[in-house]
């Protein structure tokens, strides 16, 4: 329900709404990837809460390159970023964050994966942050190179304002990533008790979570393993079978 929530930052001549409405009214069920998009979906559009059923996506994993010691792009210890980095996507509070925080814009690099390069706004930011050049770096590339930098990561930080589901948190617990995200939305949902939350809005929060983990190797490790555990509430499978289940009965009932 981005279009809806966050308006504001699209063009008035933009009719994903409008047609998302059609669509919804014109539809015998309406399947939502979280609870928190079906709370977001009947609240905004008034949709019959009978309409609408919870289908939580799959996860396929990715093997990381055993073969890689060390990211492709820094020898440093590195925070992980990974997608898109505007509107509700919050990187640039996360940089904030980071840059509150001396000893950790100190100790660590940060890469970004994927989401186009740096824009001339983020270099800027970059500079007024006080960050040296090549200190945080856009990367993009295959899974493989993806898989590496998971694998490579002091911690993966996903800072977003507002998620449908968000897979990167899995990719990350898959690769043995601790994964510290905000606390909103489809998040706490998906991740359930193996991420150190904090408030995104809050750039003081988003470093304490931060330094939680990566100066404190017992929770580093604990969330390694809570993801773990948490990967095998997701599969395909069983998104495929419960997707079945609702043609079917929808079917049965004509």
């Amino acid at each position: 329900m981005i279009h809806e929530l966050f308006n504001d930052k699209f063009s008035p001549r933009d009719r994903t709404s409008q047609l998302k409405r059609i669509a919804i009214e014109r539809a015998d069920h309406v399947i939502c990837i979280s609870e928190s998009t079906r709370k977001d979906l009947i609240r905004l559009f008034y949709t019959d809460e009978k309409k609408v059923t919870v289908v939580h996506l799959g996860f396929e994993k990715f093997s990381v390159d055993k073969q890689s010691g060390e990211s492709p792009a820094t020898k440093s210890p590195y925070l992980l970023y990974v997608g898109d980095r505007g509107i509700y996507k919050n990187f640039n509070n996360f940089l904030r964050a980071v840059a509150l925080s001396k000893r950790l814009q100190k100790d660590f690099d940060i890469l970004t994966f994927g989401g186009g390069r740096l824009t001339r706004l983020e270099v800027t930011l970059l500079s007024e942050l006080g960050f040296k050049p090549e200190q945080v770096k856009q990367l993009g590339g295959d899974d493989k190179l993806l898989s590496q930098l998971y694998g490579g990561a002091a911690a993966f930080v996903y800072p977003s304002l507002y998620e449908g589901f968000g897979l990167p948190p899995l990719e990350a617990m898959a690769h043995n990533c601790p994964v510290i995200s905000s606390k909103t939305s489809s998040m706490p949902e998906v991740i359930g008790d193996a991420a150190e939350f904090f408030n995104p809005a809050a750039i003081d929060d988003i470093a304490d979570a931060i330094e939680r983990v990566v100066y404190v190797p017992s929770r580093s490790s604990e969330l390694v393993m809570l993801g773990q555990k948490r990967l095998n509430k997701f599969s395909w499978g069983r998104c495929a079978e419960e997707t079945l289940a609702i043609y079917g009965k929808l079917s049965n009932s004509k």
